[in-house]
């Protein structure tokens, strides 16, 4: 291993052993604030969908989030953790309820081999680049038929959107040289985890693909509507909204879910101690026709529903205006990518003629706006006025813009009552 390398393992490893930034950990993990709670709920629904027992292992357990629901449950959960100041937390955050805490390192567990029905890991494998070595040693303490769940970043979907070449590349390495740590993230493909699996006895339960639009992992295919204040501002309503978070999260869990490893920037992976490399090989192949479904429009195909049961999901949650507007931007975003595709079929009639309006709107603003600047750089009104050396030209769009939907295109009324 690089000298390189082994910095940021060592780096990763100790940051959370600062009482302060444990503190803070702690406060992030419950606090509503933008799509945070989106992100910790769509965790834990997965947890509870796929956890088995009565043993769990959690390792890297932080505050205790992922594992003292289980715990609460009646499973005999242990946790462990480098920083003694997360496990004094999670300790805070258990009160009565039994679970045993120790310290230790995510490649070298300081349990017995073969001890765990279930072994758990949350937001820990994304942060070290040897993230095999760690799996090799998670092997050893699950229990044949126990299972193992963990999330980490998918490089699967930084090639999808930018080809297998340099500029995934240079995204999936950024953060590796010393002084910029903080910003890695441990990436892999899907079939870099079934040919671990194949080689360590391992099936795939499923691997599931977790924030569309959770803020914190970066969805390429979005990437110009997460670089716009307006949009995380929408995102944020979720704090207050609860319709327009219950209508996240159905998305999440209705449609992103059933996509593939493509679709978004981190997945998660249940893998049972029982080889089946057929199960594992399968698993693959239904992967890439239903990219390769995608790639073609057949929307149905790819995600395995029909669009009478995704449009009556939408009509039950879309009139709140927040959530047709996230629905309305989320397809446009999209239809950046693949404009040829169509989702008229998965929306209720009455949303897609608002959504039809709308689009009609903007192509006209746009027209507009577009020709007010052409006539303003006509007529040079950038070199003609100027205040203290400072064009004043370019505010004069906008004035133009609503002459040229009043008097032209006779759509504006200029604000005044009709």
């Amino acid at each position: 291993m690089s000298e390189e390398l082994k910095g940021l393992i060592d780096w990763k490893t100790d940051a959370w052993k600062n009482p302060d930034m444990v503190a803070w950990y702690a406060n992030r993990m419950f606090e509503n604030t933008g799509t945070n709670q989106l992100k910790h709920q769509l965790e834990m629904a997965l947890i509870a969908r796929y956890a088995t027992g009565p043993t769990v292992l959690d390792v890297g357990i932080g505050t205790g989030r992922g594992s003292l629901p289980l715990a609460r449950r009646g499973m005999q959960v242990t946790g462990v953790d480098s920083s003694q100041a997360m496990l004094d937390e999670t300790r805070r955050q258990a009160g009565e309820t039994p679970i045993t805490l120790t310290t230790g390192d995510v490649a070298n567990l300081p349990v017995p081999d073969a001890s765990f029905d279930f072994v758990l890991s949350l937001n820990v494998v994304v942060h070290f680049p040897h993230w095999d070595k760690i799996l090799d040693e998670w092997q050893r303490v699950v229990k044949p038929g126990g299972r193992l769940m963990f999330d980490i970043h998918s490089l699967d979907h930084l090639e999808a959107v930018y080809g297998a070449g340099e500029p995934a590349e240079k995204i999936a390495r950024a953060g590796e040289a010393e002084g910029q740590y903080g910003s890695y993230m441990s990436m892999a493909r899907a079939r870099d985890i079934l040919a671990w699996a194949d080689t360590h006895g391992f099936s795939v339960v499923d691997i599931v693909p977790v924030g569309g639009f959770v803020v914190s992992t970066a969805n390429h295919w979005l990437a110009d509507l997460e670089r716009k204040h307006w949009w995380n501002r929408l995102l944020g309503w979720m704090t207050t909204d609860q319709k327009l978070f219950d209508f996240a999260l159905w998305l999440e869990q209705e449609i992103v879910w059933r996509l593939t490893t493509a679709a978004t920037g981190r997945f998660m992976v249940i893998l049972d101690a029982t080889p089946d490399p057929e199960r594992n090989a399968a698993w693959l192949a239904g992967q890439e026709l239903r990219n390769r479904a995608l790639a073609e429009g057949q929307v149905e195909r790819a995600l395995g529903v029909s669009p009478q049961k995704i449009s009556q999901g939408i009509r039950m949650q879309a009139r709140h205006p927040r959530c047709a507007y996230l629905l309305y931007q989320l397809l446009a975003g999209i239809g950046a990518h693949a404009p040829e595709q169509s989702f008229d079929d998965w929306l209720p009639d009455e949303i897609r003629r608002m959504f039809a309006d709308w689009r009609l709107q903007e192509q006209i603003d746009q027209y507009s706006l577009a020709l007010a600047s052409q006539w303003r750089e006509a007529d040079g009104f950038d070199n003609r006025f100027a205040l203290k050396g400072v064009p004043i030209g370019p505010g004069l769009d906008y004035p133009l813009m609503r002459d040229i939907l009043t008097d032209y295109l006779g759509i504006f009324n200029k604000g005044e009552s009709a």
